[in-house]
């Protein structure tokens, strides 16, 4: 197959990274897409994710945009999250395929990050006011997970590793928090699910938006954990144990959470991203041992 859509070099990238046979699958969805949206000036953005490939693309209708064809096969729900999500802070959602899980969006720009050209006390403002209001009532019938079954899809794909069980009590005490956070905070929402500094970028207006949904139900409350965990670049370790419970404390006191709930939640999310997204996924230890850390490190600041 000869695509004239990308250089030789943008395909040998893709197919290096997807193997050939779903390589070759997804550049013919961008063949597809670019003649049924009408997309030109294309071009591979190869830094942008790990779980998508992206374009940026011009649309005959609406000019600059991001062309993603999402490569989780269903792991995440991030087109039916920003179907929903439209209106709330998010950014513009053109047109999409649940079928061929693709869509186009917004380009926001510049897309400076939250993280750049901030203080710790300007992203505490923008991340508080970008919270509030910010989700959704769960729809009927939702084609989402909540929150809980990312917990249990951890836990039940570790069940066979022996190599895990010195961390199960980890697993444990995660899941009564779980249960005694939904008991006091027991109203759901569609949550983002990654709303993380990465996933919030500034316009040319100078607002910011959000972007890259995961979809996930629950209360807003485990929605502030990857924020949390960005703020010290994904490393607890990485600052004094003080500097991030006073970082939780102004968190909570700006969205009016109780900071010990959201210690909590930063725990749970830490054994999450360990179970769910590493070791159910075939990560060894010796691999994990920064979400190790992390996960110790978030247990200890639980229990002040």
């Amino acid at each position: 197959m000869k695509n004239q859509i990308l250089s030789d070099s943008q395909e040998k990238w893709i197919l290096s990274k997807l193997g050939e046979d779903t390589g070759w699958e997804k550049m013919l969805l961008l063949k597809k897409y670019q003649e049924k949206w009408n997309l030109h000036t294309i071009q591979l953005a190869q830094s942008i994710s790990h779980n998508n490939l992206v374009f940026y693309v011009v649309s005959e209708n609406y000019g600059k945009a991001l062309f993603k064809i999402l490569l989780n096969h269903g792991f995440d729900k991030e087109i039916s999250a920003l179907r929903l999500f439209q209106g709330r802070k998010f950014v513009s959602l053109y047109e999409d395929s649940l079928t061929d899980n693709v869509y186009l969006m917004e380009e926001i720009t510049p897309g400076a990050t939250l993280f750049e050209e901030t203080t710790r006390e300007e992203r505490i403002h923008i991340f508080s006011n970008i919270f509030k209001g910010l989700h959704p009532d769960v729809p009927m019938n939702p084609a989402f997970p909540s929150y809980f079954d990312w917990f249990k899809s951890g836990e039940i794909g570790t069940r066979n590793r022996r190599d895990c069980d010195l961390f199960r009590p980890y697993l444990e005490q995660a899941e009564k928090m779980i249960l005694h956070i939904k008991e006091k905070h027991p109203r759901e929402f569609l949550l983002h699910g990654d709303l993380h500094h990465e996933n919030i970028l500034k316009s040319n207006a100078g607002d910011y938006k959000v972007i890259d949904p995961k979809g996930v139900v629950g209360s807003p409350v485990f929605d502030i954990s990857r924020f949390i965990l960005d703020e010290f670049r994904d490393d607890l370790s990485s600052a004094p144990k003080r500097d991030v419970v006073d970082f939780v404390k102004a968190i909570g006191f700006s969205v009016g959470i109780p900071w010990d709930i959201l210690l909590q939640s930063l725990f749970i999310e830490t054994v999450i991203w360990l179970f769910r997204e590493e070791l159910s996924q075939g990560a060894d230890l010796q691999e994990c041992e920064g979400l190790i850390e992390n996960m110790k490190i978030a247990k200890e600041l639980s229990e002040k």
